[in-house]
């Protein structure tokens, strides 16, 4: 099987996530995509606002109904930061028979230097590239080149939805409804969540 998987804090999951998630499930006819909230983010200058056991259970409902789609919560039974080679190896362990392709953002792509192992990643699954149109393609091909000069690296553009969770965050801190930014079983879940929004810091996610 070909297998996408997402990773990301989904602090919470939105609507862009699950797009992107779609798109490129699509455009290279994989066979799902997992989802896999992280259990602590080795790059938020914070704590994630929502503990991870909610964070999880707002993806599981934002899947739910999509017979590709999956929750892991592994990142989450995991101690430690969460680091995605170590995700990887673990995946690769216990699945042998499948293909791996790793999506993330044109931005995380352009930080990729930073992120623990990094060398690692590509050789453990496909890297996947995906723009919303925020940077030209162009210049992470470039990179792309310099830094995994032996690996095919996969660049995808997606449709743009200009939806943050941390823009969630702040309409639910000002009492405002984030009907049609999120599913709707995830909307209806926020109602009965303690959403933690107080000294939220600003940045995309």
């Amino acid at each position: 099987m070909r297998i996408g998987l997402l990773g990301g804090t989904f602090d919470p999951i939105h609507l862009a996530h699950l797009r992107i998630a779609e798109e490129v499930r699509e455009e290279l006819a994989l066979s799902e995509v997992w989802f896999i909230p992280a259990g602590v983010p080795p790059h938020k200058r914070a704590e994630p606002h929502l503990p991870f056991e909610e964070r999880l259970r707002l993806v599981e409902l934002a899947v739910k109904d999509h017979p590709a789609f999956r929750a892991l919560d592994l990142e989450g039974r995991r101690p430690g930061p969460s680091y995605t080679v170590d995700t990887l190896k673990e995946l690769r362990q216990r699945h042998p028979q499948h293909e791996f392709f790793f999506i993330l953002g044109l931005d995380a792509f352009l930080e990729i230097e930073t992120w623990y192992q990094y060398p690692r990643i590509p050789e453990l699954a496909r890297l996947v590239v995906v723009s919303r149109g925020e940077f030209p393609l162009e210049k992470a091909r470039i990179r792309a080149r310099e830094l995994f000069p032996e690996k095919e690296i996969l660049f995808l553009s997606v449709t743009r939805l200009d939806i943050s969770s941390t823009d969630i965050r702040r309409r639910l801190k000002a009492g405002l409804s984030v009907r049609y930014l999120v599913p709707e079983p995830v909307f209806e879940a926020l109602k009965n969540f303690r959403v933690i929004i107080e000294n939220d810091a600003p940045g995309r996610d």
